[in-house]
């Protein structure tokens, strides 16, 4: 519309000069004809002026709560920039969503505009944020340049909450971990590569626990059953594994949700927990251990329960289904709600 009104003035400008050919209408004339290029060189001006960054490269949100991705737009000429367009481009994983965001935020000189965009987080998910340009205008909106300098990418992952009521179903995977041997009812493989050794600490009596753990002093001074958790040499590792290729969101929220919570309980029963993650995709530090039975998968361990961000930043955009019991784990297959 800029332009348009522009070429009138000019040409009813032109139209004036013939008609009275004075000092006035030349100089209006002249003046018109020099404006496009000041214009221009201001748009050149701060495009080369222009920076741009990301406030934070990787965000992690809980599923349910607000969330925000910001970017830095600063301009160090002296020209301000009436309008700096961003198209941003996000893709929300495992269900490739593709949305388009086209934002208009005015950059004064020498000073630094945030752009901020909110995002849902009502399902787990990564989502890949990439800016991929940014258009500039000038004063009067005559030209316009798209500056593509550096592709300002950031992630935003929304992993689920931990639920204490699958605390119990870990501690009842750490105390069969006691025993010699297991059998494959309950998805357990056969298992007996660790025999008990010192006495690392307590925890209350649990359905299936040998009555030869039984502390009978702390039981009869406390007036519950308490039994004694025992190191182990060459300790069973367990690999806790889910199908997360449900095309139900919610469905396959609630199945990561309980895979994740049983994973951190059971490293807080100091188990040796792995997680059977896609190969090839970042671990975030996580120790990666190859052979799931699955060529796509790979485990990755749980040194701690301060491991369970980069665990499920993982896993919150995978899309994998449960991997195959293998003879080096002990195989518990999650998926079920």
């Amino acid at each position: 519309m800029t332009r348009f009104l522009y070429i009138f003035i000019l040409i009813g400008a032109a139209a004036f000069y013939l008609l009275f050919a004075d000092n006035l209408s030349f100089i209006l004339l002249i003046a018109l004809l020099i404006l496009p290029v000041i214009m221009l060189l201001q748009l050149i001006i701060s495009a080369l002026f222009l920076r741009c960054s990301v406030k934070a490269e990787q965000i992690t949100a809980f599923r349910g709560e607000p969330c925000e991705i910001a970017f830095r737009i600063t301009n160090n000429s002296v020209f301000p920039l009436c309008g700096a367009r961003l198209r941003i481009r996000s893709v929300c994983h495992p269900s490739e969503t593709v949305k388009i965001t086209n934002v208009v935020v005015p950059v004064p000189a020498l000073q630094t505009s945030t752009v901020t965009l909110g995002f849902g987080s009502e399902h787990c998910s990564r989502v890949d944020i990439t800016v991929e340009n940014i258009k500039l205008y000038d004063l009067l909106r005559l030209f316009s340049a798209r500056v593509c300098k550096r592709r300002l990418h950031c992630s935003l992952f929304v992993i689920p909450k931990l639920r204490e009521h699958y605390m119990d179903e870990a501690r009842e995977l750490a105390a069969r971990s006691a025993d010699s041997a297991y059998t494959d009812s309950d998805n357990f493989r056969e298992r007996g590569n660790g025999i008990p050794g010192d006495v690392c600490g307590f925890r209350d009596f649990l359905p299936g626990d040998r009555l030869s753990l039984m502390h009978y002093k702390l039981s009869a001074r406390f007036d519950r059953d308490i039994v004694k958790i025992l190191s182990v040499n060459g300790a069973a590792r367990f690999l806790l594994t889910a199908d997360l290729s449900s095309d139900s969101p919610d469905e396959r929220d609630g199945v990561l949700e309980r895979l994740m919570s049983v994973a951190y309980y059971l490293c807080g029963e100091n188990a040796e927990v792995y997680i059977a993650a896609p190969s090839g995709k970042d671990t975030f530090g996580l120790p990666v251990l190859s052979g799931t039975g699955n060529e796509e998968l790979f485990a990755i361990k749980l040194c701690s329960g301060s491991d369970y961000f980069a665990a499920a930043k993982a896993l919150c955009g995978a899309n994998i289904p449960a991997a195959e019991n293998h003879r080096d784990f002990i195989c518990c297959d999650l998926s079920q709600n």
